[in-house]
């Protein structure tokens, strides 16, 4: 999809508020959306936000599919898009906007050497070894970002409805994983974009 950011930063929104000359690139990420209400709420936010686009309306290419934008935002506008992207009713898993480019891929540098291991391989994965990941375990996720996955491991290792032999036994597993796949995780969370598997 084309970058519309260059026509942005020149642009007005509809309130009138002019853009940030500072800004810097965003992608934003919309999963399809089921509930017409909603999808039509975030098209006319979309629309305040961005230019409008060539091709279907947005409503409807979100009926049918995910969507990926390129939007120039600056400090304080990237904040107020999702506000006004989860004011319509999406839900939060359904929006992800993160700073693309340069400057950002260098503020995660340490796992530069882990993250070329996968580039090597084609993006696939590898086992590594990540110490601080299996020490912390899902407070590691959490400190990166990795919140759905965090919380995921973190509610299987402290299940309440476990014996405490299964329970150590879990939660030595789930250590095991972070050290192992921690850096997998973190590099499919900066690079591809996604927590999950």
């Amino acid at each position: 999809m084309p970058d519309q950011g260059a026509a942005r930063g020149r642009r007005q929104r509809g309130d009138g508020v002019i853009r940030d000359p500072a800004a810097q690139p965003y992608e934003l990420r919309l999963a399809s959306l089921a509930d017409p209400r909603v999808r039509d709420a975030v098209s006319a936010v979309l629309n305040r936000w961005a230019p409008v686009q060539p091709g279907p309306p947005l409503g409807q290419t979100l009926s049918r599919r995910a969507i990926t934008m390129r939007l120039s935002l600056g400090e304080a506008e990237a904040p107020a898009l999702l506000r006004d992207l989860y004011a319509t009713g999406a839900a939060p898993v359904a929006v992800v906007l993160r700073p693309v480019g340069e400057g950002v891929s260098r503020r995660h540098a340490p796992a530069d050497s882990a993250f070329a291991i996968f580039e090597h391989r084609g993006g696939r994965f590898a086992p590594t070894w990540n110490w601080t990941a299996f020490v912390f375990g899902p407070l590691w996720y959490l400190r990166r970002g990795l919140y759905a996955k965090g919380l995921v491991l973190f509610g299987l290792s402290v299940c309440p409805f476990w014996t405490l032999p299964l329970a150590v036994l879990v939660s030595g597993v789930i250590l095991v994983y972070c050290g192992v796949a921690g850096n997998w995780d973190d590099y499919l969370w900066r690079v591809k974009g996604t927590q999950w598997w």
